[in-house]
């Protein structure tokens, strides 16, 4: 929902990781194995985030076009926005 939304780029992560654990467990009938899932694959992004870090593995991102990064933040903004939208006008079936 839109509560559960980061602000900024990394807002599209949450919108990936929420749309696949719905997916695979419902939050509502079994929240205990999807907050344990949540909390899994949020350690798993940290620690590999830290160890590119700590490899100083950053300057792998040079390698991506600046138009995937641009697409990638627009993508996102649709989505966020889209999500918003669904909300404030209280649409039901608006976006998946």
């Amino acid at each position: 929902s839109s509560r559960h939304l980061a602000v900024g780029p990394v807002s599209i992560a949450s919108l990936v990781m929420g749309s696949m654990l719905s997916e695979a467990v419902s939050s509502t009938e079994e929240p205990i194995l999807y907050l344990k899932l949540a909390f899994t694959a949020t350690c798993f992004a940290g620690l590999f985030q830290a160890s590119l870090g700590l490899l100083r593995l950053g300057f792998i991102i040079d390698f991506l076009s600046k138009a995937t990064l641009i697409g990638f933040m627009a993508g996102a903004s649709v989505i966020v926005i889209l999500q918003q939208l669904k909300g404030l006008l209280g649409i039901v079936h608006f976006t998946t």
